[in-house]
């Protein structure tokens, strides 16, 4: 047990960290804090972390995905954030009610305002097939939320939620949550095995997911409503008005390129393959 809250103040807790029980509010550090961690895995209550409003700083972000069914979304943002972020693999865990969430631990407090940022560009980036009322996100808007820590016994449903290896997830698709208590060992192991984000990191991650907005924002207002557009209507605006007399490739590729109706990259494109007809020859 000792192992286990170790882990959980070493990942995601900040110094003096804020936190709620049903016993009370206490942001005291020390044997107070360990005592009611040590409580809340016996399953006695459940600990909400908060976010502390005055200091607008946090120590981990979490992305919540309230419906089980959404977990490939899951597993696809839990893999591209180490592949094409290169980050540290988050912890993944199961909700005792009905979902995922994914925790992203931060070596140094970063400031809610780029908490969010990240989460929001993680989302557009990986999840917009997703609808937005599936995803919730810590910090959020609300600065009085506060998200339960896990593993924690769901009174109610007698379930409980609990970190759980990523390859498993698929197991809770259909019923979230564990029927009873995790091992405690096993949990701690689990977030032994995860890493914080150092702050560069974070910066170059965060540059990473918004340079594509940034992109999007500067192009013309044409190609922005081409983005918008339905399959159908990009469909038809990649049509061609050149004609279908064509017998000679070069002529078909001269008409493109000089179309300005046609969009700069195809004329572009059909620029370079006419280059081998206009090259001037070798002396």
């Amino acid at each position: 047990m000792r192992k286990l809250i170790a882990e959980l103040q070493r990942l995601y807790f900040l110094p003096g960290q804020h936190w709620q029980s049903d016993e009370g509010d206490d942001s005291r550090s020390g044997a107070a804090i360990a005592d009611a961690l040590a409580r809340s895995l016996d399953g006695e209550f459940a600990i909400e972390l908060r976010q502390p409003v005055a200091a607008e700083q946090v120590r981990f972000m979490r992305l919540n995905f309230t419906k089980a069914r959404d977990w490939e979304a899951v597993a696809r943002v839990y893999q591209a954030v180490q592949d094409e972020l290169d980050l540290p693999r988050p912890a993944v865990s199961v909700s005792a009610e009905s979902g995922f969430h994914l925790w992203f631990s931060l070596l140094e407090p970063i400031s809610v305002e780029s908490a969010r940022s990240f989460l929001e560009a993680l989302r557009r980036r990986y999840l917009a097939e997703v609808p937005v009322a599936h995803i919730a996100f810590f910090p959020g808007d609300d600065n009085a939320a506060g998200v339960t820590l896990v593993p924690a016994l769901q009174s109610a449903s007698g379930k409980w939620s609990a970190f759980i290896d990523p390859s498993m997830g698929s197991m809770f698709v259909e019923e979230s949550g564990l029927d009873m208590a995790p091992n405690m060992e096993r949990q701690a192991d689990m977030l032994a095995a995860l890493k914080s984000i150092k702050s560069e990191d974070f910066v170059r991650a965060l540059e990473l997911l918004l340079a594509p907005v940034e992109a999007e924002n500067s192009m013309p207002a044409l190609a922005a409503g081409e983005r918008d557009a339905s399959p159908l209507q990009r469909q038809s605006a990649d049509l061609l008005d050149v004609g279908s007399n064509f017998t000679d490739p070069a002529a078909f590729l001269l008409a493109v390129m000089n179309d300005a109706s046609v969009s700069a990259c195809h004329r572009i494109e059909a620029a370079k393959a006419l280059l081998p007809y206009f090259a001037s020859p070798a002396k």
